[in-house]
């Protein structure tokens, strides 16, 4: 398989994981989906392709199971069920179970803020000749603060999960822009990583299905970028924090190979000025998220 055909048949892959999960009810008390996959979900139309699928551990799951290593194998034993009842209950059955691995992510995170990497190999009836079919990945991150409107039901498949609503996505996509900048990589002692500029293309979908005279709307989803950012100690002053490194920002989001080609770089950072704009006029900015106790 050559990289295009590899892309094509990991959207297939994950379209038949998450309706597998979709279909696990007790998976739906213990997670709660979001990501660019739930984002296309919630705007509908043609939206940038996801190669991945992401959730957040439930507080409540989290509380009623503190224990990581417990976490691990519970989530092991429903993804595994799941995706192995739901393939061989297909017609005609294309797709086995073949492997399904969680790490922790990291080992022991020391704020506390421990993931799990999930990676699943399937076995395809229709590639049977087909060596080194890529692994299908989902990333299951720790349990964070969330607001009265920051899940919503949807429904996958014939089936219903919790998901991220529009306001909490828009606001944990700017979080997670922050989070990839110089400032707060030293701040938590974080290793280098790429900008993340297709969360800005993600925030200009959602301008475009909610424009900023749709204040109940950016004001819901300033309250989840306050909670979001307080989850993560991140700090936030104005747009002069999104800029820093902005010339990197703009050679990699123009360098992205995966980003559509719909909204160019100044279009996007544009968009993005006018939300910071309205939230420092509602008084959601500035965000401050000093750590509890002094790091050493």
């Amino acid at each position: 398989m050559n990289r295009t055909q590899q892309d094509a048949w990991k959207r297939e892959a994950l379209d038949m994981c998450f309706q597998a999960l979709a279909s696990c009810n007790e998976l739906s008390q213990r997670i709660v989906y979001k990501g660019a996959r739930i984002l296309a979900l919630r705007l509908g139309g043609q939206q940038r392709a996801s190669y991945d699928l992401d959730a957040n551990i439930l507080l409540s799951f989290a509380v009623r199971t503190p224990d990581r290593n417990e976490q691990s194998a519970i989530l092991h034993d429903l993804f595994s069920t799941a995706i192995s009842n739901f393939a061989s209950a297909q017609d005609p059955v294309r797709f086995e179970l073949d492997r399904l691995d969680i790490t922790h992510n990291p080992p022991n995170h020391p704020m506390g803020w421990n993931a799990f990497d999930v990676k699943v190999r399937l076995k395809d009836f229709n590639n049977e000749g087909v060596r080194g079919l890529p692994f299908v990945s989902f990333d299951v991150a720790a349990p964070e603060a969330l607001g009265d409107i920051a899940v919503a039901p949807l429904e996958v498949d014939g089936h219903t999960v919790f998901a991220y609503t529009l306001e909490r996505i828009a606001g944990e996509k700017l979080r997670a822009f922050l989070s990839s900048l110089p400032a707060y990589r030293i701040k938590v002692q974080k290793p280098g990583e790429v900008v993340r500029v297709k969360d800005i293309y993600d925030v200009s979908k959602i301008l475009a299905a909610h424009p900023l005279e749709d204040t109940a709307f950016w004001n819901a989803a300033g309250a989840e970028f306050k909670l979001a950012c307080a989850s993560r100690f991140i700090d936030c002053s104005n747009m002069a924090t999104f800029s820093e490194a902005l010339a990197v920002t703009k050679a990699t989001y123009e360098s992205d190979p995966t980003l559509p080609k719909d909204i160019d770089f100044n279009t996007a950072w544009t968009n993005l000025q006018a939300i910071v704009a309205y939230w420092e006029s509602c008084l959601i900015l500035p965000i401050a998220n000093p750590f509890p106790i002094q790091k050493t």
